[in-house]
């Protein structure tokens, strides 16, 4: 029986980066049960990306360098939470097959 420890060192990095971009829509595709527990999430914090921008482009215009440093930080933040998101699901992806 061959075990993984045996061929750990034949196993090439890039291998396990074609298998995953290969499989990432599919990992990505929500079934029915994710959509229905995502939708309870956003019912019970019903805040979003859209609702924010509404917001914060309704602070007065003597804020306008304020405003627009609040939109650029929270576009950094969606951009990093979405990096780290995606780095934790490949991380489990490649740990997986090992």
């Amino acid at each position: 029986m061959i075990r993984i420890k045996d061929i750990e060192e034949h196993i090439e990095d890039t291998m396990l980066e074609v298998i995953f971009k290969e499989r990432e829509e599919e990992i990505y595709m929500r079934t029915k049960k994710d959509k229905e527990e995502i939708l309870k999430i956003s019912e019970r914090y019903p805040v979003d990306y859209e609702r924010l921008v509404r917001i914060i482009k309704n602070v007065p215009p003597h804020f306008n360098n304020i405003r627009e440093d609040i939109l650029s930080k929270l576009d950094d933040y969606c951009m990093r939470q979405n990096l780290i998101i995606a780095y934790d699901n490949e991380k489990f992806y490649k740990t997986r097959i090992l």
